[in-house]
């Protein structure tokens, strides 16, 4: 059986673009929790130019450590969450040597 969990939206961030990658990331998301356990479902708007993402987690507002890169998709399931949590997730858009800023921040509240 799979349920929602609370997700805020958070869009009043800015960020810029890094060299080669155009268009906002904005990201969405979707917290869901499965019979195997909890997880996160975040996914997002392609970038024009960018040829991956990287995705940010932590456990305070603004206080990101990657968590995954080189996603080719605008997907991405966070496994590693676990009960009574509150999260914070990012993503950037990756051209060549290049990374954007952060997107919006979508908080994920795990019960």
């Amino acid at each position: 059986m799979k349920r929602l969990i609370t997700i805020c939206l958070i869009l009043s961030s800015c960020f810029s673009f890094a060299q080669g990658i155009q268009g906002n990331v904005k990201l969405t998301g979707k917290a869901t929790i499965v019979t195997t356990g909890h997880a996160v479902t975040l996914t997002w708007n392609g970038s024009q130019g960018a040829q991956s993402y990287s995705i940010y987690r932590g456990t305070s507002h603004g206080q990101y450590a990657k968590i995954a890169s080189g996603i080719t998709n605008t997907n991405y399931t966070d496994v590693r969450v676990t009960h009574n949590q509150t999260l914070y997730y990012v993503t950037t858009a990756v051209s060549g040597g290049n990374e954007s800023g952060y997107s919006n921040e979508i908080v994920a509240v795990i019960p």
